[in-house]
């Protein structure tokens, strides 16, 4: 997998923010409560708006990093275009799971990894009501 050292520094800093995030809950100034099984983070300590501060700028370091230069990179040298001869053309595969509270929502291109999606989507779900009830019990 190729990662673009543009990325890096974003991922960084968001990884930064949710450290801070973290070490505001241990201390005690922040609270982790789940609504519907969506994390709600409260709280009024330093170390909580010092991470939620790193973690907005962390996307907007994503964005602007993603589209500085590029139109650069794209205005380079022209290189002058042969036709292919007899390359193999590789179909791309893929797939991905989104949840929307506890709804896993699957896509993919190929049956195989839309399945392989769905078993991903539903093993996470039955982790997320393991902690869940595991939180109630408490």
């Amino acid at each position: 997998m190729y990662l673009s050292k543009r990325i890096i520094p974003p991922i960084l800093v968001l990884f930064s923010g949710i450290l801070f995030v973290l070490l505001g809950v241990i201390e005690g100034d922040a609270t982790i409560t789940l609504l519907f099984f969506i994390p709600v983070i409260s709280g009024s300590g330093i170390y909580l708006l010092i991470g939620v501060l790193l973690i907005f700028l962390s996307f907007i370091l994503f964005f602007v990093l993603s589209t500085v230069g590029y139109s650069s990179e794209r205005s380079g040298k022209v290189e002058e275009r042969r036709p292919a001869e007899k390359t193999s053309k590789k179909e791309s595969k893929y797939g991905g799971v989104i949840f929307i509270g506890p709804i896993p929502i699957v896509f993919g291109k190929d049956k195989s990894i839309a399945k392989k999606m769905m078993y991903i989507g539903l093993g996470i779900a039955v982790v997320l009501l393991i902690l869940y009830g595991m939180m109630i019990l408490t």
